[in-house]
């Protein structure tokens, strides 16, 4: 495990953006408008030490939208997905 924690971005996942502006994920894993709360529910039981953290995205600075510290075993894009892919879920309306 490496020594600096992994730093996740709502941006990450936001459906509204294009690769180039900061998201991650495929499209078809993203949603609109995610927020820290969310990734919090979701990270605090894939990762370790799980911290929300007041920092921005560095290419939307002027958000506050907020990050996610955590520590994890796998790779980060490994965790994206999954995170992507459990953000939908939670998202979805009966």
């Amino acid at each position: 495990m490496s020594d600096k924690p992994l730093v996740i971005y709502p941006e990450y996942f936001d459906f509204n953006l294009k690769r180039s502006e900061g998201r991650k994920v495929p499209v078809n894993i993203s949603v609109k408008r995610p927020n820290v709360d969310e990734l919090y529910s979701i990270t605090k039981d894939i990762g370790t030490e799980v911290k929300k953290s007041s920092k921005s995205h560095p290419s939307n600075w002027s958000s506050e939208l907020g990050s996610i510290n955590l520590f994890y075993e796998g790779k980060k894009m490994e965790l994206l997905h999954k995170i992507g892919k459990e953000l939908k879920n939670l998202r979805k309306t009966d």
